[in-house]
């Protein structure tokens, strides 16, 4: 009774609806790289000349220096600046001042990081989203094969354009998936390369940590 019903479903709707299933998927794809695009932009690090001001100020133990070089926004200057803002306020044990860091880092990784599940999951799903189309399409022509029987539908136009609706789902699911996984590696190797720039000036600050001169405390900003 239910095989019936959505043999029944089937032959009326056909696999077309599938599709845009597809396209909606693909629009909500675009839109979460854009938003990470724009994110990583207008967040952009321009390491080589925080790394260089930062390991200046370090290296002459000018505590104020090194955290004029981490104005702005940034993934590493907003993990670094915790850390030392924290000794500027006179806390002397590394541990402490990493254990800021690393807070800092975890806020940081979940704010950059945010919304690459969905890419990850449109590159999962989206071929299986095409093998459905697939499987009604093919469904569809088989249920009016039976139907009409093989003389009859031969040349019937139902049957060509079931057959045609699981061809085109298969390829736009593939059309879908490709972009979008390649969209979530690429965006997450550059979180990751970003994570490791934090990591290294964060144990740059450990260790020049004795040096810098701690006794005028600057104000947070």
């Amino acid at each position: 009774m239910l095989t019936q019903k959505f043999l029944d479903l089937t032959a009326s709707f056909g696999a077309d609806w599938v599709n845009f299933v597809l396209l909606g998927v693909s629009i909500l794809g675009l839109a979460v790289f854009i938003d990470r695009v724009a994110l990583y932009l207008r967040t952009r690090e321009r390491y080589a000349e925080l790394k260089e001001a930062f390991s200046s100020g370090l290296a002459g133990g000018d505590a104020r220096a090194a955290l004029a070089a981490l104005a702005g926004d940034s993934l590493c200057r907003n993990v670094i600046r915790a850390g030392l803002q924290l000794a500027m306020r006179g806390e002397r044990q590394a541990a402490s001042v990493e254990q800021a860091m690393l807070g800092q880092l975890s806020e940081e990784r979940g704010r950059y990081e945010a919304r690459l599940s969905v890419l990850s999951t449109i590159g999962n799903v989206a071929p299986l989203i095409g093998l459905l189309g697939t499987v009604i399409g093919i469904v569809g022509a088989f249920y009016v094969l039976g139907k009409l029987g093989t003389v009859q539908a031969a040349g019937n136009s139902l049957v060509m354009s079931s057959i045609g609706e699981a061809l085109v789902t298969t390829g736009l699911g593939i059309a879908v998936a490709v972009p979008a996984v390649v969209a979530y590696n690429g965006l997450r190797s550059h979180v990751t390369g970003r994570l490791k720039q934090a990591e290294a000036l964060s144990r740059e600050l450990i260790a020049n940590l004795p040096r810098l001169r701690l006794d005028e405390p600057a104000a947070e900003g």
